[in-house]
């Protein structure tokens, strides 16, 4: 899977949720099926399992579940994050990776935000900068965090992992320069 989607920390429910966090797998899919989601397309083709969603979204907090215009709806935090640095020609680079191995498709770098992380997103960056093994020192000696290309945005969509349910994506874009040795 590589560093595409990369979860943090865990969390607590976000107040319209619709989820319990001491909910059964068993309540979990009650849930799914008294809101119309044909659970039995979990674990087809592209689609996580059912059990797999229930780890993400009641266990691990990766997602929340929320009753949106009489639907039940996914919402899905995330950091993208723009990572680049210069060559040895001056020319500048962006990290990319494969977010899909079947198409090729590169994305940027991109973290989902555990619940608890929701309005902290700077916080959880760093937390999941950390957990690929790089640390708070190195981040802060290492990079410069360009504050002025934040943007905030909503994308909603159908997700080919989640069958059923429509996904809204709240992403906090940022650009992340990784400094040059000569340039501090």
């Amino acid at each position: 899977r590589g560093l595409g989607l990369h979860s943090c920390t865990t969390g607590l429910s976000s107040p319209d949720s619709v989820v319990n966090p001491s909910m059964t797998e068993s309540q979990f899919e009650d849930l799914l099926r008294s809101h119309e989601v044909n659970v039995d397309l979990f674990g087809i083709g592209a689609a996580c399992s059912l059990a797999e969603f229930y780890e993400a979204v009641v266990k691990e907090r990766k997602s929340d579940l929320i009753m949106l215009n009489g639907a039940l709806e996914r919402i899905v935090n995330l950091v993208r994050i723009s990572l680049r640095v210069r060559d040895s020609e001056n020319k500048l680079r962006e990290l990319r990776v494969v977010s899909d191995p079947t198409t090729g498709r590169n994305m940027p770098l991109a973290m989902t935000l555990a619940l608890a992380e929701r309005g902290q997103w700077q916080e959880g960056m760093e937390t999941c900068f950390e957990q690929l093994h790089v640390s708070l020192e190195v981040q802060r000696s290492c990079f410069f965090v360009d504050m002025e290309s934040y943007r905030f945005s909503e994308e909603r969509a159908k997700s080919e992992r989640i069958p059923g349910l429509m996904t809204t994506y709240r992403s906090h874009n940022i650009t992340i320069d990784i400094k040059e040795k000569t340039h501090p």
